[in-house]
Parts: C-alpha cells; sequence; structure tokens
C-alpha cells in the first residue's frame, strides 16, 4: 500500500501540535531520571523518551529538552538514576512532573549506590555515569554509562498514551463481552437454584466456570455454609495443560492442538499423556483432580494475580510456570476398591444448544480419604446437576 491510497490528509510536518498528535500513538514508558546536583540537593525530572542505547558496553539514553531548568541543575551531577515508575505511581509522577520546590521532602527514597535517589516502590533503577550530551534540535540526547541496575518490584510500568497515563496489561486477559461469554452467564444464573442444592447436599462448594476463548471464568457459585468466604467470583483460569481438560474432551483436533501448544516444556506430562487423559474423560463424561504435592496457596496466588490483569510478560512466565507444576493430580487413574483418595475437585460439563460445553460445573472441598464408591457417588450427583443444567443434555453422545 502506498501513501497516497492511504487517503486520509496527512497533516503539514511542520505542524507542532499535528506532530504531538501523531507520535502520541506511540505509548513510552515513564521514568523519573534523579541525581544529586553540585549545590548537595537532589533532584528529579519525569523523562518520557528513556530507551536503551547498548547492550556492549551498556548505555543507556534520554532526552530532556533543552530548555528544561531541571535538566540544567541534573547535569551538574556526577551521575544519575533512572526510577522506571509503576502503573500504580501516577500520583507520584505528577508530583515530580509539577512545578512545586522540595519536591524530595514529600518522597521516600534511598541513595542508589552513586547516591542518586532511587525512590521506594519503582519497577527499577539504572545507576549511570554521564558518557555524552549532544544537542539535537530543541532536545539535548543524554547518553548515560550503566554501573549499577536491579529489579526492585516487578509489576507493570507506567505508559503515556494519547495524552493519558496508564499501564501494559496483556490482551489474552480481557475476555470480551461477546457471544460465549454472555451465553456462559445466563447458563450459570438458570442453574443457580440446582447449583445451590448440589453445595448442599455434598456439604462442599459448587462452582460454574464459563468459557470464553482461551479462558474459564468463574461465573457462579453455590456453596455449604462452611466455604461462603471461598467462591472466588470473578477469577480466571487459563485453558493451557494441565487445565482445561474438561473443556477439550470433546474437541476437534485443531483446538486440542492448539491446548497442548500452550503446555510449557517444562511439563512433566508428554502430549500423548495428555490426550490419554482427554479420552479417560470422554469416557467417564467427568473429570477428577486429586491433591498434588504443591501447595495450594502458591496456585490460588497465581490465579489471583492472573484474573487481577496486573502483570508484566516476565510475571506471565512465572504464573504459566506454577499452574503447569499441578500436572501431577490431573493423571487418569482408575479408581480401585479399598483404596481412598485425597480428592481435590470433580468438574462436569454443562452443554448448550449447539452441542458445545458451555459451562464446568466444579465441586470442590469435599470429605477427605474418600473410597472408589464414594467419588463415583459424588459424580453421579455431579452429573445429574450437570444435565439438569444443560441445554442439550444428550451433546456427549
Amino acid at each position: 500500500m502506498n501513501a497516497v491510497s492511504l487517503g486520509a490528509q496527512r497533516p503539514a510536518v511542520e505542524d507542532p501540535m499535528a506532530f504531538r498528535n501523531v507520535l502520541g500513538h506511540f505509548p513510552t514508558g515513564i521514568v523519573l531520571i534523579t541525581g544529586i546536583a553540585e549545590d548537595g540537593e537532589p533532584v528529579g525530572m519525569i523523562v518520557g523518551s528513556f530507551t536503551s542505547v547498548s547492550l556492549q558496553p551498556p548505555l543507556v539514553g534520554f532526552l530532556p529538552t533543552v530548555s528544561s531548568h531541571t535538566f540544567s541543575r541534573l547535569r551538574t551531577a556526577k551521575s544519575f538514576c533512572v526510577n522506571v515508575l509503576a502503573g500504580d505511581q501516577e500520583d507520584l509522577c505528577r508530583h515530580f512532573a509539577g512545578r512545586s520546590e522540595n519536591k524530595f521532602d514529600s518522597v521516600e527514597w534511598t541513595p542508589a549506590p552513586s547516591g542518586a535517589p532511587v525512590l521506594t516502590d519503582v519497577v527499577a533503577f539504572i545507576d549511570c555515569t554521564f558518557e555524552s550530551i549532544a544537542d539535537a534540535g530543541d532536545h539535548h540526547i543524554v547518553v548515560g554509562a550503566v554501573q549499577e541496575l536491579q529489579v526492585c518490584r516487578p509489576v507493570a510500568p507506567l505508559l503515556f498514551f494519547q495524552g493519558g497515563y496508564g499501564q501494559f496489561a496483556p490482551m489474552s486477559l480481557h475476555a470480551p463481552f461477546e457471544t460465549d461469554l454472555i451465553a456462559g452467564v445466563l447458563l450459570a444464573e438458570q442453574g443457580r437454584a440446582e447449583m445451590e442444592w448440589l453445595a448442599s447436599s455434598l456439604g462442599a462448594q459448587c462452582t460454574a466456570m464459563a468459557v470464553v476463548n482461551d479462558q474459564m471464568a468463574v461465573m457462579v457459585a453455590g456453596s455449604g455454609s462452611a466455604w461462603d468466604a471461598e467462591a472466588r467470583l470473578g477469577e480466571r483460569i487459563p485453558l493451557m495443560p494441565p487445565m482445561g481438560e474438561l473443556c477439550l474432551s470433546w474437541e476437534n483436533e485443531e483446538a486440542i492442538q492448539r491446548w497442548l501448544d500452550r503446555a510449557l516444556p517444562s511439563d512433566e506430562c508428554s502430549p500423548n499423556e495428555y490426550r490419554e487423559r482427554l479420552r479417560a474423560v470422554r469416557k467417564r463424561g467427568w473429570s477428577l483432580t486429586l491433591k498434588g504435592d504443591y501447595r495450594d496457596e502458591e496456585v490460588f496466588a497465581a490465579l489471583r494475580e492472573y484474573s487481577s490483569g496486573c502483570y508484566t510478560p516476565a510475571q506471565e512466565r512465572h504464573i504459566r510456570e506454577i499452574i503447569s507444576r499441578t500436572s501431577s493430580s490431573y493423571a487418569p487413574i482408575t479408581l480401585k476398591d479399598g483404596e481412598s483418595y485425597e480428592v481435590d475437585s470433580l468438574l462436569a460439563p454443562v452443554w448448550d444448544s449447539a452441542g458445545k460445553v458451555r459451562l464446568v460445573l466444579r465441586i470442590t472441598h469435599l470429605p477427605s480419604s474418600a473410597t472408589a464408591q464414594q467419588i463415583i457417588a459424588w459424580a453421579d450427583q455431579l452429573m445429574l446437576t450437570a444435565t439438569a443444567m444443560s441445554i442439550n443434555p444428550g451433546a456427549r453422545s
């Protein structure tokens, strides 16, 4: 496509407002550059032009305006420190972008190795010496030689985009309010009475999770009185091995392969073992998970972080790593008479009119040391409830 075919009238490059408007469509990270000026006082300036310059040697850069009074003081310092601001530090950013004097009086900071201020709760700091300062139009190009650096709080950074502040969150977190989600919510609400009955009769917790794209979202919870505080409504669960096998067991090969592709290389189970699990679920009609050798609290914390939407790509990888450790509890088993089992959850599908698994019904907090007969009895009750909630109960066949 050439420039003429774009159609829209292009603004004059010389128009400063047009330049700012177009460049404003590119998000920039926000940092606070700090130092100790020659008068011994701390100085700091907000910068949206910070960038990495070189790996060998490690160099970074930023571009202050030539007219900046703050930079005229900062350049008298022997070093400077880049404070990467977090997404929840917008007020701090506005504070340093303002015109008030003595800005450091009201904030907490500690000295970097060079002595330049590192503010509390920033994402990271990068301590530098001045390498060079060159002029470029109405800005300076400042290059710093990195001496020390550290991640202080691995959270989403503060961004500036089209005149406003915000923070990064992966698009995969935001389940759109499309047909899948709406249909799941309606189906869950219609089955609330059945879920309450099941939870009450088993003295357990019962939740309905809507299947939306590559996630499950907890929509409705029915609980015995002992578990009311743990409903975790709104929690989102990624459809990645080992989670989501009940949703994939009746799907086509393309969908199953996409699910398998989300498994981490470190996963203990192979694709063939996961396919065996899917076959076992199809045969039984329901899914069983046992309590594994992982800490439940760590998994719950990972899911809460996933549901919050406020994580970085590095944090997402860590969350997925924690989830993958639960694969040992999902292995298909043959329930044997005379043995007892520590059940974590039982799950059953709720079908829509198109024969798709629209909801996953899950019961948890079941009694410990359950026999095979007890587990099958629970599964029978769960299946009765799931069938009663389904629009097309015969879809499984």
